[in-house]
């Protein structure tokens, strides 16, 4: 990872934006199918939510049973997520490939687009499951590590700490797995643009990902970070303007319905342009390792 001149990161960021704009019209159906069963979650009351009625009600004060729903609703909002998210990133794989069609002066209808990401599904959940792969050993492995540091440190806490000391090990563990897997995302970053412009199976995309980032991955991450800070930033207002609209109401069904589309609505501008970005961090750095 070595640094190198960050002088047309803005260039970049502009090519991205500008493919953003040109291609917005066309991929709206798409990318806001996509934000939109990526929200459908939010109908259902979230952990975070259980949290914080436990808190008000004051059941949270180290009951049992307020562990047991906010375990409940944590796994019932993983369950949702695993269901959603697939079909949310097929149809964003799909969005790619109508951008990509537009940086190259077409225009590709969304069935069109639909047909060829599925013909490249397999390529698709080949790049997913080594992400998922990557994830699951990088968080088994620091888990592992950590609660042998922790075991014999743990079993001397206090009860009335054990919560809070479980919660600082938590976020520990994760801040120590995030480094080596941001590091992995930036040298994969460009893998499903990748297959979904050139038709490259997974291991060809990944690895050309890898050659491409490999020199410019400081370069890169401070691109993908901007991109990612904005989808990041529309994201949590969405999410924000959503949860206090179901607490103010008490989480009525069309409150909730109100809830998916402001987030659905967020994702229907951050996805194309994060998505627009990606593909110009593959031109820019295709040009000299075609």
């Amino acid at each position: 990872m070595q640094a190198q001149d960050s002088a047309n990161v803005g260039g970049v960021l502009d090519d991205g934006v500008g493919l953003f704009k040109a291609a917005f019209v066309s991929v709206l159906g798409l990318a806001f199918a996509s934000a939109l069963v990526r929200s459908l979650p939010y109908l259902y009351p979230s952990w975070y939510e259980v949290i914080f009625a436990g808190i008000s009600d004051g059941v949270l004060a180290g009951a049992m049973t307020g562990a047991e729903d906010v375990l409940g609703a944590l796994g019932d909002t993983l369950l949702r997520v695993m269901v959603t998210w697939p079909i949310g990133i097929f149809l964003a794989f799909a969005v790619i490939i109508q951008m990509d069609g537009v940086a190259n002066g077409s225009t590709i209808r969304w069935h069109r687009a639909l047909g060829q990401a599925w013909r490249r599904a397999p390529p698709l959940l080949g790049c997913l499951g080594v992400y998922a792969l990557a994830v699951s050993l990088t968080f088994g492995t620091v888990l592992t590590f950590g609660a042998l540091v922790l075991r014999d440190f743990i079993l001397d806490v206090p009860d009335a700490l054990l919560t809070l000391v479980a919660g600082l090990a938590g976020m520990a563990v994760s801040l120590v797995a995030l480094v080596p897997l941001v590091v992995l995302f930036i040298y994969w970053c460009l893998a499903l643009p990748l297959v979904a412009s050139e038709g490259l199976s997974a291991i060809r995309a990944l690895r050309k990902s890898w050659r491409l980032v490999r020199g410019n991955w400081w370069r890169t991450l401070v691109i993908v970070s901007v991109a990612g800070f904005i989808v990041f930033a529309v994201a949590s207002l969405a999410g924000i303007a959503g949860t206090l609209l179901v607490a103010a109401s008490e989480g009525g069904l069309g409150v909730r319905v109100a809830a998916v589309l402001f987030n659905a609505a967020g994702g229907t501008l951050t996805t194309p342009l994060f998505l627009a970005v990606l593909l110009a961090v593959q031109n820019d750095l295709s040009q000299d390792r075609p």
